[in-house]
């Protein structure tokens, strides 16, 4: 009896993954096909096609459309077999190294600095003055409290960052608070009408000071950093770094929001070139932030290294999550702050599109093996 209950349980368990699964599918082929004037223009010989179909049928057991390779080689220029189809690691990819319901649970990210903060010396998560989860206000030092004492505390602040916590995605409703009196002075806003705004899940931080080799690049904007990290054969490994830019005076990095994104070597050189990508439909490209005049090629951020180093840490602190990608920063003490860890809808585009470099590098192929085990 017990044995044919976990048997419906996991079929009902089951159809929710695979709904998931089919819906961010169609969503991938449409946003591909929406793409289809831009990835049209890129022409491959008939020995790169064969190259291409060779490696495929080879590592993952078929022939795939090379739609999204085009698409990342439109912009980077580089022709490479091993390019990840964001299809492929959204539908496939994650969800078989990232268990959805335990990753569901750590995709809260106001566990975050119960998860992450102070873990490692000289390594902590922001600042937290205020929370809500599931309707519930809590402090900074996680006391439960009432409405208005939570309407207190938001009106006390002077600069904040408040944003969501659940089903949150390309930083959607991040917003810089500049409270004065009890209000907002950027919107107008009174820290009562913020709360009925957010309503419940959402978590109010610290507003980062970056250090000042991000600050030099672009000075409104934290300008984060995009590691990428999952395990392979009981080691932890790097996918291809990425740093997001602020500009135009935005306060925010977002790609989806106007921010530029670049390349990061391992060793923290910034690549020739920055990309304002937007949803993987814009060409724009950079040799010099067009706000500050910093010039990228050449340009090194001394602290990559450690932060790699501790990004492979902190992936042990999630047990039994298979890749993250984690969005880190250096404040002006020289902290390496961990913004947020992502675990569900991550993006595989953007890292290859602005490297031309595939998502796994010399483990391409071991990925795509595995994925038939």
């Amino acid at each position: 009896m017990k044995r044919f209950y976990r048997k419906i349980v996991n079929f009902l368990l089951g159809i929710v993954v695979t709904t998931e699964k089919a819906k961010t599918k169609l969503f991938e082929k449409i946003a591909i096909k929406k793409k289809k004037k831009i990835y049209k223009t890129v022409k491959w010989s008939k020995e790169q096609q064969k190259q291409f179909d060779i490696f495929w049928k080879t590592n993952y057991g078929k022939k795939i459309p090379n739609k999204w390779h085009k698409l990342y080689q439109k912009s980077n220029g580089v022709f490479n077999v091993e390019y990840i189809p964001e299809i492929l690691f959204s539908t496939q990819i994650e969800p078989t190294l990232n268990d959805y319901y335990q990753t569901k649970v750590f995709a809260d990210k106001n566990l975050n600095d119960l998860l992450f903060n102070n873990r490692i010396e000289g390594v902590r998560t922001p600042r937290t003055y205020l929370l809500n989860s599931f309707g519930r206000f809590y402090d900074g030092n996680r006391n439960l409290i009432s409405k208005k004492e939570a309407i207190n505390i938001l009106s006390s602040l002077s600069f904040a960052v408040i944003k969501p916590t659940v089903n949150t995605s390309s930083g959607n409703d991040v917003k810089i608070l500049s409270m004065i009196n009890g209000v907002n002075q950027k919107t107008g806003e009174t820290a009562e009408q913020l709360i009925e705004k957010y309503r419940q899940d959402f978590i109010v931080q610290e507003k980062i000071v970056p250090n000042e080799q991000l600050k030099a690049l672009y000075p409104h904007s934290i300008n984060t950093i995009r590691v990428i990290t999952y395990i392979l054969d009981d080691k932890i490994n790097v996918c291809p770094i990425s740093l997001r830019i602020g500009g135009n005076g935005s306060e925010i990095d977002n790609i989806h929001a106007g921010g530029m994104s670049i390349a990061v070597s391992n060793q923290g050189e910034l690549s020739k070139f920055a990309y304002r990508l937007g949803y993987g439909d814009k060409e724009d490209k950079f040799d010099s932030h067009p706000d500050t005049g910093v010039e990228f090629d050449g340009y090194k951020l001394d602290f990559i290294e450690n932060v790699v180093k501790v990004a492979k840490k902190l992936h042990t602190f999630t047990l039994g999550v298979g890749i993250i990608s984690w969005d880190f920063t250096v404040n002006d003490k020289n902290e390496i702050i961990v913004i947020e860890a992502n675990y569900r809808g991550q993006s595989a585009w953007f890292p290859q599109m602005l490297s031309g470099r595939a998502l796994f590098g010399e483990n391409t192929s071991s990925v795509l093996k595995n994925l038939n085990k």
